[in-house]
């Protein structure tokens, strides 16, 4: 009798040929787009929160269902390249990742310097402060990018 790890557990999970078919280029950037779209909803649900909380608040949990579904979706097509421990992967696994996680840390850097960019004007400019919604926009947002993002780059990687 044999007994399998969680770790072995997982990576059979993703490694499911039931989800060939997510694993094509095309497949992959396509889920891409709708992660990224979710995350535009998602700012968007945000900014409408203090005029709508009822509606923005419904939005918000078929969103985090639809976001779960996606993001799950989109592990299983890189196979959890950017999530199993390192003994799960092979060396060539092991170095996309690397390069995965190298592109991932660039591109956020980026996007946290446009961020802070914008902050910077609005200050300067003297706007008023923004509502309620779009802080909690300004907060949340960039945390589920952080989250996603090594996912959304293994994803878009023609290599993985």
């Amino acid at each position: 009798m044999t007994t399998s790890t969680r770790t072995e557990r997982r990576a059979a999970r993703l490694d499911d040929p039931r989800f060939e078919h997510l694993r094509t280029l095309r497949a992959r950037r396509l889920l891409v787009g709708a992660l990224c779209a979710l995350l535009v909803v998602e700012t968007a649900l945000f900014a409408v929160l203090d005029r709508a909380p009822v509606a923005s608040v419904i939005g918000l949990g078929v969103l985090v269902l639809a976001f779960v579904v996606c993001l799950g979706t989109l592990k299983a097509s890189t196979r959890g390249l950017e999530e199993l421990p390192e003994e799960a992967l092979d060396e060539r696994q092991w170095q996309l990742r690397g390069e995965v996680y190298a592109l991932s840390y660039r591109i956020g850097l980026g996007l946290l310097t446009a961020g802070l960019a914008v902050v910077a004007v609005w200050l300067a400019a003297g706007w008023p402060a923004p509502g309620e919604g779009v802080r909690t926009a300004a907060v949340v947002v960039p945390f589920h990018v952080a989250l996603v993002l090594p996912t959304l780059v293994a994803a878009w990687s023609r290599r993985a």
